[in-house]
């Protein structure tokens, strides 16, 4: 029998560093559904490994979704529930203490590296499964600092190297990994998997506004075009009056390489008037926004998968996106496409989706709720499937 192993090194770094990212809510995910199947989970930590049985690792996600403790307090708390701690950074201390016949699941690329993947080697009848979100640090380096280039490069390395199987979110990533490992000596089976979407029902507090609202969502980087938006609400207010423009709010983290577009957050004249940068939101008041809003823009250059159009979808809020190869594969006509370097393109959309009267909003959004699309269910039992 195969036991599924979890790392989840990555959701213990992030402790009380605020809102989830996409990666964090996929090993959210597969943390519970590990959970379901009787298996363990192993966490590295500044300290040393903890280690969770079966039972230890069920207790988890409640300690996790407290917003009573810091993240000091909470990384306190869970290395107490922990069946085992190893002082030092050895891996293999913790590894012996498992049963045979594991199966190491890494989706959030903390702790990929070759002393981990060697240890799990030692184990009898054991198997290594690693997701790869994207390649956009090797095939688009200008979206990435060198440094965060780099671990990105190890940690593929590592993965083309000792991994068994190798899962994706998109048969575009697929392509580009398989690209990647021609003239390496490995070839490791990539499945694609898409992601499953489980935002939940209606919040009970949808946002609520005078005016429509659109809503971006993601880290604030050149690769997700907020510079787009913006130059498209500045050209709103030369061609409409002010009444007439619909706000846009900004929820999202400041990232890297992107200093013109925090310059214009700063200091233009429309910040506060029609642009609000809301920061990056708890999940549920990020839910909130998207489910009150006109729509959700997604501009985006490149994504491995891209969550926030299907999360939208969820809710019944419309989508205008870029053409997206994994979006127009699993939302079709579900989504209004533009084309990201084509302002012209992207203020009609807006406009005309702003002026949408009640009853055509009403169909749309019951439609967009009706859609069927991609299941964790579906997802774990394609990934599951392999070990």
């Amino acid at each position: 029998m195969v036991t599924p192993v979890i790392d989840l090194s990555r959701s213990f770094s992030r402790l009380g560093r605020g809102a989830s990212t996409g990666i964090d809510r996929v090993e959210r995910a597969y943390m519970e559904e590990v959970g379901r199947r009787d298996g363990w989970a192993i966490i590295r930590t500044p300290r040393g490994f903890l280690m969770f049985e079966p039972d230890r690792l069920k207790r988890l996600p409640e300690y996790l979704d407290r917003t009573d403790l810091d993240g000091a307090d909470l990384a306190s708390t869970i290395r107490a529930i922990a069946s085992s701690r190893a002082s030092s950074l050895s891996i293999r201390k913790i590894m012996w203490r498992m049963p045979n016949g594991l199966a190491y699941i890494n989706v959030g690329h903390t702790n990929l590296n070759p002393q981990t993947m060697r240890a799990m080697m030692e184990m009898p009848d054991h198997r290594k499964i690693v997701m790869i979100h994207d390649m956009i640090p090797v095939d688009h380096p200008e979206y990435q600092t060198e440094t965060a280039r780099a671990k990105f490069i190890e940690r593929l390395t590592t993965t083309i190297n000792f991994a068994n199987h190798i899962v994706v979110p998109s048969d575009e990533v697929a392509e580009n990994v398989n690209k990647r490992m021609v003239g390496t000596g490995h070839r490791v089976p990539v499945m694609v998997a898409p992601l499953g979407i489980d935002i939940g029902g209606l919040p009970l507090n949808v946002e609520r506004s005078e005016k429509p609202y659109f809503v971006v969502v993601g880290t604030i980087e050149p690769r997700k075009n907020h510079k787009l938006l913006l130059d498209i609400w500045e050209r709103m207010h030369t061609k409409m009056d002010d009444s007439r423009v619909p706000e846009l709010r900004i929820i999202g983290a400041r990232g890297w390489r992107n200093e013109d577009v925090f310059d214009r957050l700063d200091n233009s004249p429309f910040v506060g008037r029609t642009i609000f940068e809301l920061g990056p939101l708890p999940d549920a008041e990020m839910k909130a926004q998207l489910a009150g809003a006109t729509g959700l823009l997604f501009p985006s250059f490149v994504e491995g998968f891209g969550l926030p159009p299907f999360e939208a979808t969820s809710l019944g809020t419309p989508t205008i996106t870029s053409p997206l190869r994994s979006v127009e594969i699993y939302l079709g006509d579900n989504a209004i496409y533009a084309d990201p370097s084509d302002m012209y393109q992207w203020f009609q959309a807006i406009r005309d989706l702003a002026s949408e009267d009640l009853a055509e909003q009403t169909r749309r959004r019951a439609d967009l709720r009706a859609y069927r699309l991609p299941s964790w269910e579906k997802h774990f039992e394609l990934v599951f499937g392999i070990i």
